[in-house]
């Protein structure tokens, strides 16, 4: 499996690096391929701001070999193109301008050409998975119609909503409750994640 991550310019960095970490994890492991990053220059101003210790993190991953990041503004890469293999997309943070753009269809920089990509490739030979994390609140109509849209045209909406069923005890540990959702719906739930449990 091919997984690329796409983080914009909403407040969550958190999000984005503790699903980096897992799939690290996943890709030490045998079962994704590889992961790519792609930040917009917001996203990567935010991530700074709020967690300037996952970037210094994440370029040493890239300097290792264990992830590649993307330009948002260089359409010559593999996330563009349908036949490069990409089984997911998954934007988080995702701000409600990227929504919007990838709602209308409008694919001026790479996160959106990718998320495209993920619902114009969609068949029942190959499944292709695009996941939109919202970080807003309170949502607008604009905001609601453009979720729609985005769900009607087979992508999946999971806000950055954290559950508390697991009793979570840390910011990570509630952070990680929309993380495994992630990773559950890419089939890469980890062993012995915990759902809802009567």
């Amino acid at each position: 499996m091919k997984v690329a991550v796409g983080i914009t310019g909403a407040s969550g960095a958190i999000y984005a690096e503790r699903l980096l970490r897992r799939l690290l994890d996943e890709r030490a492991a045998g079962r994704v391929e590889q992961v790519a990053v792609v930040f917009t220059s917001n996203g990567r101003a935010v991530a700074e701001f709020e967690r300037p210790e996952f970037l210094s993190w994440l370029a040493q991953r890239i300097a290792a070999g264990e992830a590649v990041e993307f330009r948002n503004d260089d359409f010559f890469t593999p996330v563009a193109s349908g036949s490069a293999g990409y089984d997911a997309l998954v934007v988080v943070p995702c701000s409600m301008g990227a929504v919007g753009r990838i709602a209308g269809g409008v694919a001026d920089d790479l996160i959106a050409r990718a998320a495209d990509v993920m619902l114009k490739e969609r068949s029942p030979m190959r499944r292709r998975t695009l996941i939109l994390c919202p970080r807003e609140t309170p949502l607008s109509l604009i905001h609601l119609r453009n979720l729609t849209a985005v769900c009607e045209a087979g992508g999946i909406v999971l806000p950055a909503m954290p559950s508390f069923y697991t009793q979570p005890q840390t910011l990570d540990e509630a952070v990680d409750t929309v993380v495994l959702r992630i990773l559950s719906l890419l089939g890469l739930a980890p062993e012995g994640y915990r759902g809802w449990q009567e």
